[in-house]
């Protein structure tokens, strides 16, 4: 159970990490990248960031509830690694603009 704490923790650490890089890119000027927030976006504003990360964090608990024992820690790492890329990203656009600026 250790394992799996880790792992929550640390897809919690990175949609945070995500949520918070993209603010710092949209704030820069920096286009959402993701047509579907993008428009919650102009819809209901920057809130529509963190928002989407909870709904992420809970929709990976959902799969998370319903997976077999053997199927929770693939389906967390599926998550890590996608937020670990998206931040990645994130933070190369973020590095690339603020550098040329």
């Amino acid at each position: 159970m250790n394992r799996e704490r880790s792992l929550w923790a640390a897809l919690v650490a990175l949609a945070a990490g995500d949520a918070a890089t993209t603010l710092v890119a949209l704030e820069m000027g920096l286009p959402e990248a993701n047509p579907l927030l993008a428009a919650l976006v102009g819809a209901v504003g920057l809130l529509a960031i963190p928002l989407s990360q909870v709904v992420y964090v809970g929709g990976a608990a959902a799969i998370v509830r319903v997976v077999e024992d053997h199927g929770r820690r693939p389906v967390l790492l599926a998550g890590i690694s996608l937020s670990a890329i998206v931040v990645a990203n994130n933070l190369a656009a973020v590095l690339v603009v603020g550098w040329s600026a």
